[in-house]
């Protein structure tokens, strides 16, 4: 009995430690440097489940090629990020609802319905009331004067409403943009594995070449050396290339909301048109971004959200005027110190104008004005700031546009060059004008110059689209 009542003391201890209340630090990571390592049970309740979201119609159809458009159809209808942005809109605007039942009168009914049994003392006996009692009450109470709490409150929410909307709006485009980058790397994959096979080509057509030189005694074997090298050397890009197009389709995978093993085939490079300038100076396209972006229209309503929240905790300083009306029932029956029952039912009803002024709590307000005071300088600072990256946004992506389409057309100038270098050193090799190093130095040059152009495309693309998401013009399809 004894070890019974020790097992039992210990698992009361146990419970007990294991409260929140009573041991909060058992809830957390142990220490700065430590993991928090959750016991079984909760790793099992926080497992993520299959949260798979429905897929969209088209990927269940025969495969098809995807141009960027219809990309972005897909990424908008799949990706988290979108729809986790849409739930908080709408729980904003639940808010938002909710700050104006102020302003509406509140009624409630309620009744205090039961048994009661009381000793009354007498002189010489003691008295026994026995009541059955029903108290139904109607209540309604209005507010009429509160010197601004419910317009604050209520502006307040609006405001925050409102960032959230701009912040969804920015989330798509951050989706758009996410979506356009991803393709545009995908494509220049897929151009740079066709640019690898054609160097691959080109090796083994220069190693054939060096073969059979040697074959006729107009070569040595070192020089086939070299041309081996060079084709075991373009067989090691192409393995590359092709690695470099399934990390292309991971990140097209993320950003599209499918698993990566299903992502939709997209249309090539090459049919993707140059832009040729901007139609804008930078100093237009900050003006523009100061205007259009929905991010910083967001910081500019919580900004205002903020200022009426200072506004909402001065006004705690002032009273409260309201109205106040009841009507109920008494129906009650009892029994007093003899077998007389008394059986009544009567009415009660009040109406009252209240007044309610809290004249001093701890200096609970003024701690209150002081925190959303700082609040409201943070969300200040914080427009600031993200003004600032705006600009610099804006800025850096118009040069880089400026300076990718420059590098696109040396690209373009180079893969010219670089052919015709090719062309011209494998017809002098063949003729044994030329020796295997010079070929095979054109011959890599041109398949630098591939790569280049392959690469300078897509950057150019990039910073073009780069440019209308810095300005917040992203356009949807």
């Amino acid at each position: 009995m004894g070890l019974l009542v020790l097992v039992c003391s210990l698992a009361g201890c146990s419970g007990i430690a294991a409260r929140p209340e009573l041991s909060p630090g058992s809830w957390a990571p142990p220490t700065v440097m430590n993991e928090w390592i959750p016991t079984r049970a909760l790793a099992r309740q926080y497992a993520v489940q299959n949260t798979e979201a429905p897929r969209v119609a088209a990927l269940a159809q025969p495969p098809q090629i995807y141009d960027l458009a219809g990309l972005i159809d897909i990424a908008l209808r799949n990706n988290p990020a979108t729809r986790q942005q849409w739930e908080a809109a709408r729980s904003a605007a639940a808010q938002f609802g909710a700050a104006q039942a102020p302003f509406y009168p509140q009624f409630d009914v309620q009744s205090a319905n039961g048994y009661q049994r009381t000793i009354i003392e007498l002189p010489g006996m003691a008295g026994k009331l026995k009541q059955w009692q029903a108290e139904p009450v109607a209540e309604l109470t209005y507010v009429l004067l509160d010197f601004g709490r419910r317009r604050s409150l209520a502006e307040a929410a609006r405001n925050r409403l409102i960032a959230s909307n701009f912040t969804f709006n920015r989330a798509i485009q951050n989706v758009v943009f996410g979506t356009q980058s991803a393709f545009y790397s995908i494509d220049a994959a897929h151009a740079a594995v066709t640019a690898a096979r054609q160097n691959l080509e080109l090796a083994q057509t220069d190693f054939d070449a060096v073969r059979q030189r040697v074959d006729l005694g107009l070569a040595t074997e070192p020089e086939l050396l070299l041309a081996k090298e060079r084709l075991a050397q373009s067989r090691f890009d192409l393995a590359n290339a092709h690695l470099l197009v399934h990390d292309a389709e991971a990140q097209l995978a993320i950003t599209l909301g499918v698993p990566a093993n299903e992502v939709p085939a997209a249309q090539g490079l090459e049919n993707q048109a140059v832009p040729s300038s901007l139609k804008a100076s930078v100093e237009q396209l900050i003006a523009q971004a100061s205007r259009e972006r929905p991010d910083l229209a967001a910081r500019v309503a919580n900004l205002r959200a903020s200022e009426a929240d200072v506004a909402q905790a001065k006004e705690q300083f002032y009273p409260v005027l309201g109205l106040s009306a009841n009507y109920g029932e008494n129906v009650w029956n009892f029994t007093f110190a003899s077998p007389r029952t008394v059986q009544t039912s009567q009415p009660q009803y009040s109406a009252m104008l209240t007044l309610k002024w809290d004249v001093f709590t701890g200096f609970r307000r003024l701690n209150d004005v002081r925190r959303s005071e700082a609040d409201r300088e943070a969300a200040r600072a914080n427009l600031k700031l993200l003004e600032l990256d705006t600009v610099a946004q804006v800025w850096r992506a118009y040069y880089e546009f400026q300076t990718s389409s420059s590098k696109y057309e040396y690209a373009r100038s180079l893969l010219a060059a670089a052919h015709e270098s090719y062309d011209a050193n494998l017809e002098t090799y063949r003729q044994g004008l030329s020796t295997i190093v010079e070929l095979l130095t054109a011959e890599r040059d041109l398949a630098g110059a591939r790569y280049t152009l392959i690469q300078s495309k897509a950057e150019l693309l990039t910073a073009y689209a780069a440019v209308a998401y810095a300005a917040g013009s992203v356009a949807v399809p």
